[in-house]
């Protein structure tokens, strides 16, 4: 009984460490494929949240055709 209950508790950590996923941008925005910006700019800035890409991030939503130039 004190297998089945340490494994139940086992599978609950994995699926709550699983739930933080990497693949949203700032680990708490969006995920990578639902910006404008897409998995090139995300690789490359998704998980920098410094201010100049955290506005990039922003203006980017609003106006996808800065992408090339906010995230070069």
């Amino acid at each position: 009984m004190k297998r089945i209950f340490v494994s139940v508790a086992l599978a609950t950590l994995m699926v709550s460490a699983h739930a933080d996923s990497t693949d949203r941008w700032f680990y708490t925005g969006m995920e990578w494929y639902e910006h404008p910006c897409g998995e090139r700019a995300f690789a490359k800035y998704g998980q920098d949240d410094t201010p100049a890409v955290q506005e990039a991030y922003f203006l980017t939503q609003k106006n996808p055709e800065l992408c090339s130039k906010l995230f070069p």
